[in-house]
């Protein structure tokens, strides 16, 4: 049977931020609403993070404008919306059950405020004394789970933890100011520490002519980032393996879709939106969507479904410089590429002096899933695919 009842709706879980800021208001009193329709808009970490509706009502009263500053559980609204009455009396003795769970437990010695885990792993973790920080989340929305903390403990590597300081190391050193990580590169740091400590990484270095993408170019308005990635979603069919996540220990899964992760620097930091389905794109609809979310990222624009579900990463510093650099991998992917500046070179070819543009590129790669000998091959295969492309 159902019936009218005024429901509160709250901010849900915020991941690893204590709180965070409202960025957009999209209902006002007297809205009715559908199941997922969008209600509020949060800076998340990394993204701008929708919050939907879980019920079909209407909007009775509001409790926040944007701006806001707010946090998990906090009430941000209320609506008139049927339910069953079973099925309300249901989830609130289970919310009841979790409160009590909490309650009974002493406060531990790790904070896991903002940590994005359930109670069970919460409960696994403060039993084990194991700090849930460190730990890189592969459940939904980066969920920490109960795998992730087996992983994490069985790992040989998972005594290691990231090493901090403290302003009294420095205070005989001389002079010196604080300044605060963004959300983004606190983020990113402990990210980059559990990749780092997880995964042998292996870089191979290559480089490529770009005189027959600089001739396309001239006609087609493309850049030369959305020419590699068309070229790099033809070699990843030709190499499964580099298009895969390593699971359950010692299984190999290989997706059947390519989606392309391009790192973009931002005010904020390092932030990776993916180019979904790229290898269905042709050359200049990628470089519109590399554009699109570029700008999307510099104006924090970005939604949870652009960051996320990415098989390969590319990371170009081709603007900034350098000769070179070793990129890291971004789990559960098992690679990643870097490239870097172009630099005009000559060769001598049967007698005559031919003049090139060089474009270095690196491949790190998991070294569990693939051998020298196959990253040597795949990183001359886009070279040639990138010096034939027409």
């Amino acid at each position: 049977m159902a019936k009218i009842n005024t429901i509160a709706l709250k901010i849900p879980n915020l991941g690893e931020a204590e709180s965070t800021e409202i960025i957009e208001v999209n209902i006002k009193v007297g809205d009715k609403v559908n199941v997922n329709d969008p209600l509020i808009v949060l800076e998340s970490e990394k993204a701008a993070m929708e919050v939907p509706s879980d019920f079909q009502g209407e909007i009775s009263e509001i409790l926040i404008k944007e701006g806001d500053s707010v946090h998990e559980g906090m009430e941000f609204a209320k609506i008139k919306a049927e339910t069953e009455v079973k099925e309300a009396e249901v989830k609130e003795e289970k919310e009841k059950e979790i409160v009590k769970e909490e309650k009974i437990i002493n406060r531990p010695a790790i904070d896991f405020t903002g940590i994005n885990a359930g109670p069970a792993v919460r409960k696994y973790a403060r039993e084990l004394e194991i700090d849930l920080s460190i730990i890189a989340g592969t459940g939904k929305n980066k969920r920490i789970t109960k795998e992730d903390l087996k992983n994490h403990i069985h790992s040989n590597k998972s005594g290691l933890s990231l090493k901090t300081y403290k302003e009294n190391d420095f205070v005989n050193e001389g002079s010196f100011k604080i300044q605060k990580l963004s959300k983004i590169q606190s983020l990113g740091a402990k990210n980059l520490h559990e990749s780092w400590i997880t995964i042998p990484h292996v870089t191979h270095f290559e480089e490529a002519d770009l005189a027959a993408i600089n001739k396309l170019r001239k006609s087609k308005k493309s850049s030369v980032l959305a020419y590699f990635v068309h070229a790099l979603c033809q070699i990843l069919k030709e190499f499964p393996s580099f298009n895969s996540s390593l699971v359950d220990g010692d299984n190999l899964l290989l997706k059947e879709y390519i989606n392309i992760g391009i790192a973009v620097d931002t005010e904020m930091g390092l932030v990776v939106p993916v180019i979904k389905d790229a290898d269905k794109l042709s050359v200049e609809n990628i470089s519109k969507k590399i554009e699109e979310l570029a700008g999307k990222a510099r104006d924090r624009k970005l939604f949870e479904k652009d960051l996320t579900g990415a098989t390969f990463t590319v990371s170009s510093l081709g603007k900034i410089g350098g000769i070179g650099f070793t990129p890291i991998i971004n789990p559960p992917e098992v690679g990643i590429i870097s490239i870097s500046r172009s630099r005009n070179d000559i060769e001598l070819q049967n007698g005559e002096v031919k003049e090139k543009v060089i474009l270095p590129f690196g491949l790190s790669y998991d070294h569990r899933v693939i051998n020298g000998a196959d990253a040597g091959r795949f990183s001359l295969a886009l070279k040639e695919k990138l010096e034939s492309l027409s």
